[in-house]
């Protein structure tokens, strides 16, 4: 049986060992947003939106049309908190995509306006 572990210097070597390549990693940073991805971003972020509304008032009018009849008790309660989380669920993924969507709109907004002050940390 051979032991197979790595060692010590191939952990080193995929490791930045010099202040040049630590340098080299800290300067691959992502450019700033524009405004142009900034208006895609939140036009997927409320078409989104739209799409988790229009499933909610699906779910909203089958739960609706199709009322839970049982006699049990218990039957009834775990009904009633199942659609409870379901809609609910909907529910909250179109105001996390809606207010998503608001802040990447907004975003773009100050982005351009930064650009056309011509303020130079644009970020």
């Amino acid at each position: 049986m051979t032991d197979e572990r790595p060692s010590p210097s191939s952990k080193a070597a995929s490791s930045p060992t010099t202040e040049a390549e630590i340098a080299a990693e800290k300067t691959t940073e992502k450019s700033p947003a524009t405004p142009l991805q900034c208006l895609n971003g939140s036009a997927v972020a409320a078409a989104l939106a739209w799409v988790a509304y229009s499933i909610t008032k699906k779910v909203g009018a089958n739960f609706a049309a199709h009322p839970f009849e049982s006699t049990n008790y218990i039957a009834v309660n775990i009904s009633v908190a199942v659609r409870t989380l379901i809609a609910g669920l909907f529910a909250m993924a179109t105001a996390v995509f809606a207010l998503t969507a608001l802040g990447i709109f907004g975003l773009g907004i100050q982005t351009l306006l930064k650009q056309r002050n011509g303020d130079a940390s644009a970020s």
